[in-house]
């Protein structure tokens, strides 16, 4: 008969292991030996996962807060994002907040917690709510894929809804920069145009090709 938790990993060997969560959800497997070791060994395991015991080092995943994942995110930051500058005083606030915690122990809650505590405070508008809750994302999805966490809680915090109902025209102002680069530069009047026809970035504006133009 088939026993809960204990499985044998190569068929025939005749030596049991025994798979369990840890208090922290995470899945551990350990070698037993026989069948009778294994079924004791597990419920053992199991009985210290529920009065919240350490378990044994060998078998505890190395500790990591979230300040580890957080420098992780900003190094790639700085190699591969053009808002590097900006999200280096965002990151500041993280580390502030939750660096010293176990990355691996963070909730949405406490994350959802923290952050609406912080834009009630400092006035945030909804985007730079959104803003944090992406570099906090960015740095677990990073640390799963260096196997530093096995889960990203920041996924599942609540996105704020941004008010895009705010549209600006240009008056005085676009009469200004026409006469300025008539004066200065004429042959980038055409891309002003586009600027102001169209409401591209200077980003977007000048990373255009072809074949994205219908």
């Amino acid at each position: 008969m088939k026993q809960r938790g204990v499985f044998e990993k190569v068929p025939g060997s005749g030596i049991l292991w025994i798979c369990y969560f840890d208090q922290f959800g995470k899945k551990r497997r350990e070698k037993a030996g026989t069948k009778s070791v294994a079924i004791k060994l597990y419920g053992k395991r199991k009985q210290q996962v529920l009065e919240g015991k350490k378990l044994p080092e060998i078998f505890r995943k190395p500790f990591v807060n979230f300040c580890q994942l957080a420098d992780d995110a900003l190094a790639y930051s700085k190699r591969n994002k053009r808002s590097h500058k900006t999200d280096v005083p965002r990151f500041a606030g993280l580390k502030e907040w939750f660096g010293g915690h176990p990355a691996e122990e963070l909730t949405p809650k406490e994350i959802e917690h923290t952050l609406g505590r912080e834009a009630e405070k400092e006035k945030w508008a909804p985007s730079t709510f959104n803003h944090y809750r992406s570099l906090m994302s960015l740095s677990y999805r990073l640390g799963i894929l260096n196997r530093k966490v096995t889960a990203n809680p920041a996924r599942s915090v609540t996105h704020r809804r941004e008010d895009s109902n705010r549209v600006r025209f240009l008056t005085e102002e676009e009469k200004k920069l026409r006469k300025v680069i008539g004066a200065k530069w004429p042959l980038h009047l055409p891309e002003l145009d586009l600027a102001i026809n169209t409401g591209l970035r200077k980003g977007s504006q000048y990373g255009l090709t072809w074949d994205m133009v219908d």
